[in-house]
């Protein structure tokens, strides 16, 4: 069942939408970039919780700072990266999942990996379209890289694949859908496959 809620976070209060899973597993999904109209109401994140929801995952989607109703304003992925921790410590509270994933699409996946210390119960880090290139993303460690998994499509004008490849190295998991750009237009069923293997 879908609850909206508000999480307190470091810039004030963050809206936020929740819903329970038939299990203790729990991910949290990171939008896209905020000033290029990024939100928690994204159709990749959709496709995501879809998928998640078929697994009895529960999800939190929330609005990074300055986003839809919560307070604050834009601030590069570092403010962000401490929003995705306050709603970590929010969920450790009240649900006290068994198991924890983090997601981030495009933007929101380069402020899952700037918080990725931050969280380390994260069983799962999952990178949609990250702009490795673009964005500051150190390159994971060999442990760190067993557990991320990477998706991006063959068309995305925002990734650089021989680049994505070379920061993942070869113990990271990089999944490729064919014909998808950086919106996954047309390729949701395509996407949600890839989510679902």
């Amino acid at each position: 069942m879908l609850k909206a809620t508000t999480i307190s976070g470091p810039a004030g209060a963050l809206e936020a939408r929740v819903e329970a899973g038939g299990s203790d597993r729990w991910a949290i999904l990171c939008h896209p970039h905020p000033l290029y109209g990024g939100s928690m109401h994204d159709a990749v994140l959709d496709t995501v919780a879809t998928v998640l929801a078929e697994q009895d995952i529960g999800r939190v989607r929330f609005n990074f700072r300055g986003v839809g109703a919560s307070d604050g304003q834009y601030d590069e992925g570092r403010g962000e990266a401490d929003d995705l921790v306050a709603v970590r410590d929010w969920l450790a509270a009240e649900h006290a999942p068994e198991e924890l994933w983090v997601c981030g699409y495009s933007f929101g996946s380069n402020v899952v990996w700037r918080a990725r210390t931050r969280i380390p119960e994260a069983r799962r880090t999952l990178l949609i379209a990250p702009p490795v290139g673009a964005m500051e993303f150190t390159p994971p460690n060999d442990a760190e890289a067993a557990t991320v998994t990477v998706v991006a499509g063959d068309r995305d004008a925002f990734v650089d694949l021989d680049a994505l490849r070379q920061w993942s190295g070869e113990r990271g998991e990089v999944r490729i859908v064919a014909g998808a750009d950086h919106f996954f237009a047309g390729r949701w069923d395509a996407l949600a496959a890839v989510l679902r293997e």
